[in-house]
């Protein structure tokens, strides 16, 4: 076997020499001293090395089964195909993770390990990685506590009501991720196409671009180009990173905070969107269905053999709908997409 897909080039090997290396940078530093620095930065005592060979040798285990569950479950083997994945990909794997190992009747203390193990590692290959291991998918994750409707916000209207209440702006943030379902570092990417009514997102996640179409939805895309406007207006005093920082997330705490929900971050949108387009599409008619996922294709400019290899493919196993949200959120693998949409496989 060649060099570049030999064992180096694996996901397993990755995550295991990512582990070793966080090992050695905790070698022979004090942990108690870690905790402290964190609390003063940012009150929570936490570390992003390891400090003993036996934690180590523990979170090797988790990590090369987690890499054994991304080959079975998704086809995912080598460390190029496991960088392109986004964050919130990336999330989704963990969660079906987490799903597998409940069904395999992992203890409690087991389950804590490998959450713990998880976040250390993938957090030092993709750092967005830490919001997603918040205190709600930790319980759900440890002794499968739900955690409302399918990721989502429960009642997404009534946040995006104290938002308005808020801020503008950031009620015009929240708002165009539920109706582009942008991740948050794309929506100050999002172009209006007012001829095609449509909407392109340029150098997404791994620099693939996207769009989202919207002639069949002419109500949602006049929303957003109001939105876009005022986000405009607010980029021409502020960079995006300083409004999404200082503003945008504060805000959507205090603003799920009135309306009685758990804070889920700015992906639970995304997941909203999905969902709510996959409803829509999911009404077409098959022939619908086809010709709006080859228009797709084409504007992606993949060949007509491709395209017809994409489209038997997903005809195969009936999933011309999954297939179209999934090459409009920018996922690289339909089979994430299912349980992000938590459709079983087909």
């Amino acid at each position: 076997m060649s060099s570049r897909r030999g064992r180096r080039n694996r996901i397993k090997h990755f995550l295991i020499e990512t582990t070793k290396s966080l090992f050695e940078a905790g070698i022979g530093k004090s942990k108690y001293e870690a905790f402290q620095e964190s609390y003063k930065r940012n009150e929570t005592r936490q570390s992003p090395v390891i400090y003993t060979f036996s934690t180590e040798n523990r979170y090797e285990k988790v990590v090369a089964n987690f890499a054994d569950f991304l080959k079975q479950e998704y086809g995912l083997e080598y460390e190029r195909e496991f960088r392109k994945l986004s964050t919130e990909e990336l999330y989704t794997c963990v969660d079906r993770y987490f799903e597998k190992q409940q069904e395999k009747n992992r203890s409690e203390s087991t389950l804590k390990l490998h959450i713990s193990a998880l976040n250390k590692v993938l957090s030092a290959i993709d750092p967005n990685i830490k919001e997603y291991f918040d205190a709600d998918s930790r319980a759900r994750w440890r002794d499968g506590v739900p955690r409302g409707d399918n990721d989502r916000y429960n009642n997404p209207d009534k946040i995006v009501e104290n938002l308005h209440k808020i801020n503008e702006t950031s009620e015009a943030i929240a708002q165009l991720q539920r109706l582009t379902g942008a991740r948050i570092g794309d929506v100050k990417k999002i172009e209006i196409d007012d001829k095609n009514k449509k909407v392109n997102i340029k150098d997404s996640k791994g620099g693939r671009s996207r769009s989202v179409y919207f002639d069949r939805f002419p109500d949602q895309f006049e929303k957003v180009k109001e939105y876009k406007e005022i986000l405009d207006r607010a980029l021409e005093e502020k960079k995006f990173s300083d409004i999404r920082e200082d503003e945008y997330y504060n805000d959507l705490r205090k603003a799920c905070r009135k309306a009685g929900e758990p804070y889920r971050a700015s992906h639970a949108f995304r997941f909203e969107w999905a969902q709510e387009k996959h409803k829509e599409i999911s009404q077409w008619s098959k022939e619908e269905q086809e010709t709006y996922y080859r228009r797709i294709l084409e504007e992606r400019g993949k060949s007509e053999k491709d395209i017809n290899k994409a489209i038997n493919d997903v005809k195969e196993r009936d999933l011309i709908d999954v297939a179209i949200i999934s090459e409009e959120l920018g996922h690289s693998r339909i089979d994430i997409s299912l349980h992000y949409l938590k459709i079983k496989r087909k």
